[in-house]
């Protein structure tokens, strides 16, 4: 009979202590409402409304565009087709819509051509480009490839060439 009082005795003040850490739990921390009170908020007296003038909006930041990497996979001057031609690669894109462009730096200024690109498995490619040759000034110029998309912008390396 005294191991049922003692275990009744333990399960009385085991349940006291519990209970008594209720408070130290209680969901208010900062408040002085206590669980019997009403749960409708109190107007604060410090609280007021003030009507503030609508912002104006403001232009969104353009993103920055990153660096695209144009590999030129063969470029030159083809006399039979009387153009010069590139053919290019971005290889760190993987997208639609972008636009390469065939620029032809000569004496006389530049000359440019351009053409779609879609994504590939790896990387995106650019359709070939071609410029005729008519109007190009004879002697040495450059070649090289621009890529342009809303993420992305780059240029290949400079390609010599010669104007026959």
């Amino acid at each position: 009979m005294k191991l049922k009082s003692t275990i009744a005795s333990l399960t009385v003040l085991a349940a006291a202590v519990s209970l008594s850490g209720c408070s130290l739990l209680y969901p208010n921390w900062n408040s002085s409402q206590k669980p019997g009170d009403s749960q409708s908020p109190v107007a604060s007296a410090s609280s007021s409304a003030t009507e503030s003038p609508s912002a104006t909006p403001t232009p969104t930041p353009s993103v920055a565009q990153q660096k695209a990497v144009i590999s030129l996979l063969d470029s030159g001057v083809d006399t039979n087709n009387a153009d010069v031609y590139a053919v290019a690669e971005v290889t760190n894109v993987i997208e639609d819509g972008g636009t390469c462009t065939l620029n032809f730096i000569g004496s006389t200024g530049t000359k440019s051509v351009s053409g779609k690109a879609e994504v590939n498995v790896t990387d995106t490619q650019c359709h070939p480009l071609s410029l005729s040759l008519k109007g190009l000034p004879k002697g040495p110029g450059l070649i090289t490839v621009t890529y342009t998309s809303a993420t992305h912008t780059g240029t290949s390396a400079a390609v010599a060439v010669t104007i026959p």
